[in-house]
């Protein structure tokens, strides 16, 4: 497309996962199977955009592509700047899924590192604020 004078823009969700323990960045297009295209259509053929390898169509209505306006851009744009969407966050509620604490449900503090978490749960009658691998947390 860039070959063909076309900008193209694919708005991206981020969001945190975590993966064998520790805490990663995952992205995915916030709208699966489409992108934004700027076609200049006075020296660009927009039907030959249609033919290039991977794209399977474009969105019109009636015959003419549609138009999204640049607000609208500009929005999409402030979106795929953001921070990741935190996986967990302060005050969710989680699980202990194995070792010595397993089965008991926690409130999740902060991040302790990319593979650690602090966790305050209940035990003996007293809040215990704790440190533990994340493979080990849930969120419930």
């Amino acid at each position: 497309m860039e070959q063909q004078n076309v900008v193209i823009f694919l708005p991206l969700h981020k969001y945190e996962k975590i993966e064998n323990g520790n805490i990663v960045i995952k992205k995915e297009p916030l709208f699966s199977g489409y992108i934004f295209a700027q076609i200049d259509t006075e020296n660009v053929n927009w039907t030959s955009v249609r033919s290039t390898r991977g794209v399977s169509n474009i969105v019109k209505f009636g015959n003419d592509p549609a138009v999204v306006d640049q607000v609208t851009i500009d929005n999409l744009k402030k979106i795929d700047s953001l921070s990741p969407e935190p996986y967990i966050k302060h005050g969710d509620l989680v699980r202990v899924t194995s070792g010595s604490f397993r089965g008991i449900d926690a409130i999740y503090q902060a991040s302790d590192g990319e593979s650690r978490s602090y966790i305050l749960l209940e035990f003996m009658h007293q809040n215990q604020r704790l440190s533990l691998d994340n493979a080990k947390l849930m969120k419930i």
